[in-house]
């Protein structure tokens, strides 16, 4: 079966996130760097098509679980991350919007990555696939978003905040 991420976005919102809260999720702001995704490296970096440069992207604020570490062992509910990452970007456009720093010490472009509406960062950190993290220069124009969004998978027990997550000391 196949679905796209539109689709799944417009469902999760109508069905987990009050009026007004719906209303915050989908102000996409107006003026943000518009590329294409090559590739999903984990589910917190993706490479993408950036003025003519293929350039890796960190996304702001979050760290999801390991998969593709050199020196770390996948990190439980790290493959399910990934995947969820790959269901949303593959083949799309994404708009990139910055805070706080321009780049990490990896030299990657730190961005809240914005698709069909929503903001990826902030929906990882709803399903439990991410926790909030890299907190070095604020304030951040969505911090206290993704500590709320953040502490509502939580207290759903879902993903990385479930039994078998960080309830358990997984971090």
């Amino acid at each position: 079966m196949i679905v796209d991420s539109n689709s799944l976005v417009n469902e999760r919102i109508d069905s987990q996130v009050d009026a007004k809260e719906q209303e915050t999720l989908v102000q996409v702001p107006a003026s943000l760097d518009i590329t294409a995704v090559k590739r999903v490296i984990d589910a917190d970096t993706i490479e993408v098509y950036l003025n003519g440069n293929t350039v890796d992207v960190r996304l702001l604020l979050i760290d999801a679980p390991e998969t593709t570490h050199p020196d770390i062992p996948d990190e439980p509910f790290g493959a399910e991350a990934v995947a969820r990452a790959r269901q949303i970007l593959t083949g799309k456009h994404v708009q990139l919007e910055y805070d706080g720093p321009r780049y990490d010490a990896y030299g990657r472009l730190l961005a809240y990555v914005w698709i069909d509406g929503m903001m990826l960062n902030e929906l990882l950190l709803e399903e439990g696939l991410a926790h909030v993290a890299y907190i070095y220069h604020p304030p951040y124009k969505y911090y206290d978003r993704y500590v709320k969004a953040q502490m509502r998978a939580r207290d759903g027990w879902k993903g990385i905040w479930g039994r078998d997550g960080l309830r358990s000391g997984m971090f």
